[in-house]
């Protein structure tokens, strides 16, 4: 085998190189050596050939060093929070689209708190926030809810009393909001009288305030004037009158139902298989309260009342005999009259807008908040052609007695949410003048407000929506059911009933006594009666 000289050389000097690594001198230096070199030859003999190589060496020194990197770590009361959001339960009104869009604009840009609003159908918000109490659930940290469930959620211990909250910031509750409507529609338990009578409220502001006021009104009377006109229901201008008892609302409905060819209920020839355009809109659906809003105004101004709330007694007083006038009064108007569409027996809120949309009659029981929806141009084909009225009243030999059914709701904070803090900043900002006034001025919202530096600015204009139902709430009309948990029991039953007498199923007297029986079954029974504690 050969061996080439080179490659030996080579490998001595690499040798040499790494020996020389551990040396002290950093700088090359030269180093002779005595190299023995095995070579291979052409005659069959090893020689061994001694010489003399000259090697160039580098000799490299490793230092250690230390780099240092400055990391920065925040302090631990320096790191990101997660950002809070409020989740409110409302309810599908107009106005609470508007309130989101609001909240997007203003309050989280201010505060760095998000809001979400849900407004589920009308008839599921009241179990669902029995669902939440019962479960102490923390799911929603507001609620906008209708006055009748105040005392099922209070009771259930799932509100949180405001009054620390409104003394920090400065707020005079009874000063703020307009009266008695503030009294009954915040604080809890008041008696419904408190809305009747200007001074009663005074003796119940040591009662806690567990919520503010959401929505301020009762239900008014919507009607067209243009059809008014046309029928001659006028005054001695020659405008639209507004009618102010009961008598004279129904002359107007049945001057004002007509048929295809263009003749009124009051005319010969009239068809009544052929009408077009009833004189009046309402909703007598046993869904939700759906009757009993439609019915509680005869109800009351007829001198009648639900129950009494102080002996929790209602046989003798729900069936009394001017409730069966009253009643008897109201169902009229679809069995005897036929001034109402048959339909209505089976109408809620749907049904009664889109018959204001589509002119399907000339004047309906309304609220605030529809009338945003029934003036609004681009879903309703009768948009501008509407004004608005308190209700009509019992006349009794020239004493008018007058009521509407009190239609207000109130925001309050779940006891159970992690974010009170939070939710207390949005009912301030929510009740501020400012955000007030935006909503007042929004027609999409159809929005009343309670505050009273608002009031004479809302009332300016006599026949809007925003007026008639203020006029009637500062005047004394509101009447309103039960606040205490029994409410869902007791208005299922009435809701049956009144719905039975209104399609003819039952007479008035037998729907109302049936009712007196078994809403005193309930009351008789309830833990939350004083007879039973």
């Amino acid at each position: 085998m050969k061996y080439k000289l080179l490659v030996l050389l080579a490998l001595s000097a690499l040798l040499l190189v790494l020996a020389a690594q551990c040396g002290p001198t950093p700088t090359p230096e030269k180093i002779v050596e005595t190299v023995v070199v095995k070579e291979e030859v052409e005659v069959e003999k090893e020689v061994v050939v001694t010489k003399e190589v000259e090697v160039e060496k580098e000799v490299v020194v490793e230092k250690e060093v230390v780099v240092t990197v400055e990391v920065e770590v925040p302090a631990e009361e320096e790191v990101m929070e997660e950002p809070t959001t409020l989740r409110i339960l409302s309810l599908p009104w107009p106005q609470t689209p508007v309130e989101q869009e609001f909240a997007n604009d203003s309050f989280t840009p201010e505060t760095g708190i998000a809001v979400e609003i849900t407004g589920p159908p009308y008839q599921f918000v009241e179990s669902k926030i029995r669902e939440l109490c019962a479960s102490q659930s923390a799911e929603f940290d507001i609620f906008e809810t209708d006055s009748q469930w105040y005392g099922g959620a209070i009771l259930g211990d799932c509100i949180e009393p405001l009054d620390e909250y409104l003394a920090q910031a400065g707020m005079d509750y009874d000063e703020m909001f307009v009266q008695p409507y503030a009294t009954y529609n915040g604080r809890w338990p008041v008696p419904n009288q408190v809305l009747r009578d200007p001074d009663l409220w005074q003796d119940y502001t040591d009662q806690p305030v567990y919520f503010l006021p959401w929505t301020i009104g009762t239900m008014i009377l919507a009607y067209r004037p243009d059809l008014y006109e046309e029928a001659g229901i006028v005054d001695e201008n020659g405008k639209a009158k507004a009618p102010e008892t009961w008598d004279e609302l129904l002359e107007a409905a049945r001057l004002l139902t007509v048929d295809a060819n263009g003749k009124n209920l009051t005319e010969d020839g009239f068809d009544p298989n052929n009408v077009v355009r009833y004189g009046i809109g309402w909703y007598a659906g046993r869904i939700s309260d759906g009757i009993t809003q439609q019915w509680l105004p005869f109800h009351a101004s007829f001198g009648a009342e639900f129950w009494d709330s102080e002996n929790w007694q209602a046989e003798g007083i729900i069936n009394s005999p001017e409730a069966v006038e009253a009643c008897e009064t109201f169902t009229a108007f679809n069995l005897k009259e036929r001034v109402t569409d048959p339909g209505t027996a089976n109408w809620f809120v749907d049904e009664l807008l889109n018959g204001a949309f589509t002119d399907k009659y000339a004047m309906n029981f309304t609220w605030v908040s529809f009338a945003g929806a029934m003036d609004n141009p681009e879903i309703s084909e009768t948009a501008g052609k509407w004004a608005y009225a308190p209700f009509p009243c019992y006349d009794t030999n020239g004493e008018k007695r007058c009521a509407a059914t009190y239609g207000s709701q109130g925001i309050g904070i779940n006891k159970y949410s992690k974010n009170k803090e939070a939710a207390w900043k949005y009912l301030e900002w929510l009740m501020s003048q400012e955000v007030q006034q935006r909503l007042i001025d929004d027609p999409r919202a159809g929005f009343a407000s309670a505050r009273v530096d608002l009031l004479d600015y809302q009332m300016e204009d006599e026949g809007t929506a925003r007026w008639a139902s203020l006029t009637s709430i500062t005047t004394g009309y509101g009447m309103d059911v039960w606040t205490y948990p029994e409410y869902a029991q007791l208005l299922d039953i009435q809701q049956n009933y009144i719905n039975l007498a209104y399609i003819g199923a039952t007479d008035c007297k037998s729907a109302l006594d049936q009712i007196a029986v078994l809403h005193q079954r309930i009351l008789d029974t309830s833990p939350n009666n004083p007879k039973n504690k």
